[in-house]
């Protein structure tokens, strides 16, 4: 990505997401503000192609705005909405400037019921991309306005997600005909929020460490806390690395389905150990309502079943593994992750 459009949505974001606006919105705070500065910034259109007018940015070079959506909490589904304006567009839609989110999926109703539960910011949202299949067996991928959903709390106490249930399509709903892969978009973004998440988490870690004296020196001299940090370190960086690649295109756009599926799978299995070791360090400092920690580490333990968990993923891959005729799991690997960068390797 292009460090002047990185640095100037970084600058963006802390001045708008604040950790007082983002605990103001989580305490039923009205977002309203907030998407009319990012709107004004012309960021929900960053996936829209230039014709369009657009920023044409590539699902590639949108990784890093996702992982910024992470690592400052945005409170709103930025990330969500600027995919599926991108394919609002694609299908020769305008996409409304509200916010946008995507629904778990697949999402099944009994007769004419939508129910989709546990949508990540639904209590925001005022659209929800719904991939529905119909008990019929037809299947639309749609949008739904949620002012005609009935929006009930999830019981977890800060959490931006909600249950939405329609009783049947409504009549203002959006139909998607240019249908895309959204179970694997939307984990490949929701592993670059973690990703941006866990990197504010070890900046806040590593901080806190080289501050908080105990026996005369910081906690961060001594040698078992070193060792926990290089830990989070590692898994916070591995989490990043594996997201970019998951934000790998194929010809058409969407992810490399294989690369969303290890970046997913990598970000999950490392959100409960990143978030273990970080509170442990922080002690109970960390679990305080006032400090910064629980704003990221609450979301990471949300995100990391989101639209599938480290399981669901592990399968998928491990499956693929053993339907290939590739003699190790590293030569089935290499292609997915490294065909774009040039990498060869002889392994004769």
């Amino acid at each position: 990505m292009d460090p002047i459009l990185y640095d100037s949505f970084d600058r963006l974001l802390t001045d708008v997401s604040t950790p007082q606006v983002v605990r103001d919105i989580e305490a039923d705070g009205s977002t309203q503000d907030l998407w009319q500065q990012i709107i004004e910034s012309g960021f929900t259109d960053a996936m829209i192609s230039e014709k369009s007018g657009g920023a044409g940015l590539a699902l590639a070079d949108a990784f890093s705005l996702f992982f910024l959506c992470g690592r400052h909490a945005l409170p709103i589904p930025l990330a969500y909405a600027m995919f599926a304006k991108h394919v609002c567009a694609l299908n020769g839609i305008s996409a409304p400037d509200q916010a946008i989110t995507i629904s778990p999926l697949p999402v099944h109703g009994s007769g004419d019921i939508i129910d989709c539960r546990n949508v990540p910011f639904g209590k925001l949202a005022k659209w929800v991309v719904v991939s529905h299949t119909a008990p019929s067996g037809s299947h639309k991928d749609m949008l739904l306005p949620v002012s005609d959903a009935e929006c009930s709390d999830t019981g977890v106490v800060g959490s931006l997600q909600a249950h939405l249930c329609w009783k049947k399509v409504p009549a203002s709903a959006i139909v998607l005909k240019n249908t895309v892969p959204w179970l694997e978009i939307a984990a490949t973004i929701t592993a670059s929020l973690m990703a941006g998440a866990m990197d504010s988490v070890l900046n806040m870690t590593v901080g806190y460490a080289g501050e908080r004296v105990q026996f005369g020196r910081p906690i961060g001299k001594f040698q078992a806390v070193q060792q926990q940090l290089s830990v989070l370190a590692e898994l916070a960086v591995a989490s990043r690395m594996a997201a970019e690649l998951g934000c790998q295109e194929n010809p058409d756009g969407t992810p490399n389905g294989l690369a969303a599926a290890v970046a997913k799978a990598r970000a999950s299995e490392a959100a409960g150990t990143v978030v273990s070791i970080a509170h442990a360090v922080h002690a109970a400092m960390g679990v305080t309502a006032e400090y910064d920690l629980q704003l990221f580490t609450r979301r990471l333990i949300e995100w990391r079943t989101d639209f599938g968990s480290a399981g669901y993923w592990n399968r998928r891959v491990g499956d693929a593994v053993l339907a290939s005729a590739e003699p190790t799991t590293l030569e089935f690997m290499l292609p997915t992750f490294f065909a774009k960068s040039g990498y060869q390797q002889n392994f004769d």
